[in-house]
């Protein structure tokens, strides 16, 4: 098994035209989970930052990608559900033995990043692909066993889940006596309510599959 990040600088993702006018339209996009996938495309929970003027409904407007439904709205962004036909995620649902993990995105200032995991010959494929189309500007394989000067969760969570846990122990939502709820964490943190939760539940399934690895 292999699991690699790759990364775009934003000026590396100018020259692909879709990306280019989703960039136009938002300052960041990230897709928090997929809702359902089929051989043609795949439904998608995304939070949109929009930039300023431009209106959600504007995203159908591109060629690949058509708005669903709008779940909620704060500053954090807009919390859509997206149908998804673009050739990068079809590629990636025609290899078989790939995952491709949420939360991953696209940010005017940060560029693009993407992690999968998978048999080492998928990898090698879809890499290889993505080369042809868009090549990445870095390619790092990650280890899951644990760094000298790391900790393997680091390898299996993103910031941003890592981030979430932390606050979600602090303020005792893991506790069995529990009284604080989603709503007053994500509040806390100034994201949606349902947001927060698909970042806990997305890193709550990596550690799943990590324990069930380790017990195997």
């Amino acid at each position: 098994m292999r699991k690699v990040v790759l990364r775009w600088k934003t000026t590396s993702l100018q020259g692909a035209q879709e990306i280019s006018e989703l960039l136009e339209i938002c300052e960041r996009m990230e897709i928090l989970g997929h809702l359902a996938i089929n051989e043609k495309s795949v439904t998608q929970l995304a939070e949109i930052k929009l930039k300023q003027g431009q209106g959600i409904e504007k995203i159908s407007n591109l060629e690949n990608f058509k708005l669903i439904e709008v779940h909620e709205e704060n500053d954090d962004g807009v919390l859509v559900s997206l149908l998804c036909t673009h050739p990068l995620a079809i590629s990636a649902i025609e290899l078989s033995n790939i995952h491709i993990h949420p939360p991953y995105g696209i940010s005017e200032e940060k560029g693009m990043e993407l992690r999968i995991s998978g048999l080492s010959n998928s990898v090698s494929r879809f890499i290889k692909l993505i080369r042809m189309v868009l090549p990445p500007d870095n390619i790092s394989v990650q280890t899951f066993q644990k760094e000298e000067n790391g900790s393997i969760w680091e390898s299996i969570l993103t910031d941003r889940q890592i981030e979430v846990l932390q606050h979600a122990m602090r303020k005792g939502f893991y506790r069995i006596d529990r009284n604080v709820t989603l709503k007053q964490l994500a509040d806390e943190m100034n994201m949606a309510r349902s947001t927060y939760g698909e970042h806990i539940r997305r890193a709550e399934v990596e550690i799943m599959n990590k324990v069930m690895k380790d017990l195997e």
